[in-house]
């Protein structure tokens, strides 16, 4: 499935980065994904039982607690239909 739009994150499960070790895993995770953001480094976080994935060090699931929408997602997230999720950034209303 290719969006039509470039998503700006990517949560996908923690299973989904598959076996190995650590540079495996994370191999996998760039091989897939860096493509979709369209960005040459993809950074990984991982979030519970979800690694959060973007194209920035900085990016975060949630604004932060100086935001007056702190706590609330930064995303709007859009199931790919295998448990990846594509996220687009919350217009500032």
């Amino acid at each position: 499935m290719t969006p039509e739009r470039t998503p700006d994150a990517i949560r996908s499960p923690l299973l989904f980065a598959g076996a190995g070790g650590s540079p495996a895993r994370l191999a996998k995770l760039h091989a897939e994904f860096s493509s979709v953001l369209k960005v040459p480094q993809v950074f990984v976080r991982r979030q519970g039982v979800e690694h959060f994935i973007s194209g920035s060090p900085r990016d975060t699931l949630n604004f932060a607690s100086h935001d007056a929408r702190a706590g609330a997602s930064r995303y709007r997230w859009e199931d790919r239909g295998d448990g990846v999720f594509y996220g687009y950034f919350e217009p500032v209303s």
